[in-house]
């Protein structure tokens, strides 16, 4: 199946794909070629893509995906591609807001753990 993953400002994967894995609220689940219609909302978190030769894997803000038998099409707010986390980089800006009160900077640095968790375990 053809497989795209965007943000705003970038294309991440668009390319074959054998499997996609995501996180929406109530769970992970995975798409499949031929996997019936269908749209779901998606929870931060890893989206691993079964590509032929290898697996793609992406820290990925809240989104959608679409998928339609064989196309699956995933909308995010923001991604990175496991190979591009500098943990340095997140540990040092998970001290800064360490001590923030402020809605945005929360959401921020519940983000940046699942960030750094996924580094570690796909890394």
């Amino acid at each position: 199946m053809h497989c795209q993953l965007r943000s705003a400002d970038r294309i991440l994967f668009d390319g074959s794909a054998s499997m996609v894995v995501a996180r929406s609220p109530r769970g992970e689940f995975a798409i499949m070629d031929g996997h019936a219609p269908m749209v779901a909302v998606l929870d931060p978190g890893a989206i691993r893509v079964h590509a032929e030769s290898d697996t793609r894997v992406f820290a990925a803000r809240c989104g959608t995906l679409r998928t339609t038998g064989d196309r699956v099409s995933l909308l995010v707010e923001s991604a990175l591609p496991v190979e591009e986390i500098d943990l340095g980089e997140v540990g040092a800006r998970l001290a800064e807001l360490e001590e923030s009160r402020d809605e945005r900077d929360i959401e921020e640095r519940d983000y940046l753990a699942i960030v750094r968790t996924i580094k570690e375990q796909y890394g």
